[in-house]
């Protein structure tokens, strides 16, 4: 009866209501698209389920072509016996822009159990129309063909794929700083960059800017034609001498898919069809640049300049302006801004002579950003007065050149009285601090064992091995092994006479083992391997995972059927991300070593993630 009630109980207790987690209402979309460009809007709902969307008005500046289209889906997962239930939809709609610019989506609403739920806004910028230029690779599609049909590979153009390096300004001081950014420009389908050779900024400082993966890639419109771009390389120069500096370019080897038809031409129609590609090296310059350097002006120079050009400020704080003698005063100083932080000199503070004063503590905090270096750079004086007395802490300085009103400045900080009390014990001569001294604990009894005070436990052993338990397992375990392996393998065939099933299950197993192989390139810093790798690996789980032929993996058809399993937007997005970060991926400089690390963990999250949520769709 007890066994009873217990297992009632226990079946009880792993059944549960759906999950109360608080409903989320997300919109997202590209952020850059052409005129006449067809582009998705997903609003995504989940921990919840709607029946309508509401949209107030859509931005004139759009024309609503398809929508809503609206997937549904529901995650099952348990955990310590208790069963959650989730739901997910997602919201489609396809838009094509009418006019260039930047425009606004209104958020949408949904009801979820009686209560209103609104999404974020978007922005969308609108680059112009195409001009529809013919490209070099077709080009050299149509001039390749001959009287029967056949083709050589297309050529690639210099206007397919260039590269650009901007400065923010061309004319500057010297310490003064500016930002250069090395970007591609591309429309053709690009493999790889091999070979990269950035430009050599000599006689400049430079500080790398780290890009997350929406600063990296974009669009831009150059002459009337739309290029995706993704930048390679920014960074933060600061000059070091006067004078015209001359910075030379810079090479690239990019590795180019172009179009190329079989040999024997079947008409327009089946032409493109029949169509494959071929992977074309197409050599890269990286444009050099000439930027004038002024050198600062000698006039009206204060005597402290050390050499700092940018926007500062200067604050200082006394922690206190009355103790008593022998107690320690603390005084603070921090400079902040924008600017050249290396030559930041710390300000001398000229202490009563009755003080006693300790080496300052400095605390030096910057950031490098698309906008520049700043921060800030603190220091700590610890003072302790010895006699009583009413003393003055004089000002400290700090001059630097100001680039905006292109004069020098000189920040003083207050000067301090600071009231110093008799102490309460008296000063004979010079006190020193006296601090003991301290050791770690020693570790003993490390060359013999201690001696064993527990009680020792023995065992009968027994006198014959026949007809004994030993025996009788020694017996039985192998028949019974048998009978295992024989249900087993029908097990194995009855699973595998299905092959879409086998290729499902196998997707996530397949896909471990292909990062697994490309881990293992990682020390050998070899990057085209291990690329190869991880795309093997991203390609060939959704292929295996979603029955999706190779002949029609696609970006677009792969998103479009991780859409119908109802899989996250953000899940989606971050796939598809990755893919685009393993083309460019491999043409990072050596000072990126960790990048494979990155790619390699991010990899396996999103191929995690993925199985997770179809796996719980299925379910």
């Amino acid at each position: 009866m007890k066994r009873i009630v217990f297992f009632i109980f226990f079946l009880l207790s792993a059944i549960s209501a759906f999950a109360d987690e608080a409903v989320q209402f997300v919109a997202s979309t590209s952020n850059m698209v052409a005129v006449g460009q067809r582009f998705k809007v997903v609003f995504s709902l989940k921990n919840g389920s709607a029946d309508n969307i509401q949209i107030a008005d859509w931005n004139e500046a759009f024309d609503v072509l398809v929508g809503p289209s609206v997937s549904r889906g529901k995650s099952i997962s348990m955990i310590n016996g208790s069963t959650t239930v989730t739901e997910n939809s997602a919201y489609t709609y396809i838009l094509v822009p009418k006019k260039e610019g930047t425009f606004t989506i209104s958020p949408a609403k949904v009801t979820v159990n009686g209560k209103m739920y609104m999404s974020n806004a978007l922005t969308v910028k609108v680059l112009p129309a195409e001009s529809n230029p013919q490209s070099g690779a077709q080009q050299s599609q149509t001039r390749g063909r001959n009287s029967y049909g056949s083709q050589q590979p297309a050529g690639i153009s210099d206007n397919d794929i260039f590269v650009k390096t901007e400065l923010t300004r061309t004319k500057v001081y010297e310490q003064e700083q500016l930002i250069a950014t090395i970007k591609l420009y591309y429309s053709a389908n690009v493999r790889s960059l091999d070979e990269v050779k950035f430009p050599e900024f000599k006689g400049f400082i430079a500080q790398e800017i780290e890009l997350n993966d929406d600063q990296k890639y974009g669009m831009d419109a150059v002459n009337g034609r739309n290029y995706r771009t993704v930048i390679l390389k920014q960074m933060v120069l600061f000059p070091q001498k006067s004078g015209v500096q001359k910075v030379e370019s810079g090479k690239i080897s990019a590795i180019v898919q172009v179009p190329v038809s079989n040999q024997r031409s079947r008409g327009g129609f089946f032409d493109d069809f029949f169509s494959s590609y071929a992977d074309v090296k197409k050599q890269l310059t990286v444009p050099g640049v000439t930027i004038d350097v002024m050198p600062l002006p000698e006039a009206g120079k204060p005597d402290d300049f050390s050499g700092a050009v940018g926007d500062f400020q200067l604050s200082s704080n006394l922690t206190s302006d009355h103790v008593k003698a022998n107690e320690a005063v603390n005084l603070k100083m921090k400079i902040s801004g924008s600017g050249n932080l290396k030559y930041l000199k710390t300000p001398e503070i000229k202490f009563p002579l009755d003080f006693e004063v300790y080496d300052p503590k400095t605390d030096t905090k910057q950031s490098v950003t698309r906008n520049g270096v700043s921060g800030s750079k603190s220091v700590e004086y610890v003072a302790i007065p010895r006699f009583e007395g009413e003393y003055k802490i004089p000002a400290a300085t700090f001059s630097y050149f100001d680039v905006k009103t292109k004069k020098y400045k000189t920040l003083s900080s207050p000067e301090y009285t600071l009231t110093v009390e008799k102490g309460d014990a008296p000063v004979s001569g010079p006190v020193v601090s006296n601090y003991a001294n301290k050791q770690n604990v020693k570790m003993l009894d490390k060359d013999l064992r201690y001696i064993n005070t527990r009680d020792l436990v023995l065992q009968e052993r027994g006198d014959f091995f026949f007809a004994s338990t030993s025996y009788w397992l020694a017996l039985m375990i192998p028949f019974l092994l048998a009978i295992a392996a024989f249900f087993a393998y029908k097990k194995y065939l009855a699973d595998n006479a299905d092959l879409v099933l086998v290729k499902n299950k196998r997707a996530n197993k397949q896909a471990k083992k292909r990062l697994k192989a490309a881990e293992a390139h990682i020390a050998s810093n070899n990057k085209s391997a291990f690329y190869e790798e991880v795309m093997k690996a991203m390609w060939g789980y959704v292929g295996d995972k979603l029955n999706i032929p190779v002949s029609d993996l696609s970006r677009d058809n792969v998103e479009s059927r991780l859409i119908d399993h109802a899989v996250s937007s953000d899940t989606i997005a971050q796939f598809i991300k990755l893919l685009d970060k393993c083309e460019f991926a491999r043409y990072a400089s050596s000072e990126e070593a960790n990048a494979l690390n990155v790619i390699y963990d991010e990899a396996s999250t999103v191929i995690e993630k993925l199985e997770q949520e179809v796996k719980a769709i299925n379910a």
